[in-house]
């Protein structure tokens, strides 16, 4: 039992500790209020430069972190302050990976066997994972879960026949691997101000 739980079933437990829900929220909304995009984009960059956002953010993604989990594989240099923070939270090692397509190189410490999940800070497509992702089983390394801050996908467009189907289906398909976000720019997520 971790110390939320035990807080919950406590009839005389502090009500200073905020909900998973309501920390969730703050951080959504301290997310947009730093970037903005309007049309559902979020700049990464002025994210990854909060470091209040980044501790945050990582003690989240670290609860969607597979029991087992070896090490972690990031693109760089777009995901490298997100699995840095990640990294720090929880003592977990990252590689990251350089190039595209048949020209990304995993570098960094990696072994094959080892429990690997990606951290991909802000999905369009399921092509943004490629690289880390078919990087990280090239090196014979076990890749489970792909982990995101915000995704950003549209499956309403039917432009590319690739993105119509969503990213998790996808990855899940092409890679067997599993997606989990913390957020999703298509949902408004409010907070209650009390």
């Amino acid at each position: 039992m971790n110390l939320a739980q035990v807080l919950r079933t406590a009839p005389d437990a502090p009500s200073a500790f905020q909900s998973d829900r309501r920390r969730s929220a703050e951080l959504y909304a301290d997310i947009l209020a730093v970037a903005p995009g309007g049309d559902g984009r979020v700049d990464v960059e002025a994210v990854q430069s909060r470091p209040s956002i980044l501790r945050r953010t990582a003690a989240l993604l670290s609860e969607a972190l597979p029991p087992g989990t070896d090490r972690l594989v990031c693109a760089a240099p777009d995901g490298i302050a997100t699995t840095t923070a990640l990294a720090l939270h929880t003592g977990l090692p990252f590689a990251t990976v350089t190039g595209t397509g048949d020209d990304a190189r995993l570098t960094g410490e990696a072994h094959a066997g080892e429990h690997t999940v990606v951290v991909v800070p802000l999905m369009s497509t399921a092509r943004d994972a490629a690289p880390p992702v078919l990087a990280a089983l090239k090196a014979g390394m076990r890749v489970s879960h792909v982990l995101s801050v915000v995704d950003s996908t549209d499956t309403t467009d039917t432009t590319d026949s690739t993105d119509t189907s969503s990213v998790a289906d996808t990855l899940l398909e092409q890679y067997e691997v599993r997606f989990h976000a913390l957020f999703s720019a298509t949902e408004k997520k409010e907070v209650d101000p009390r």
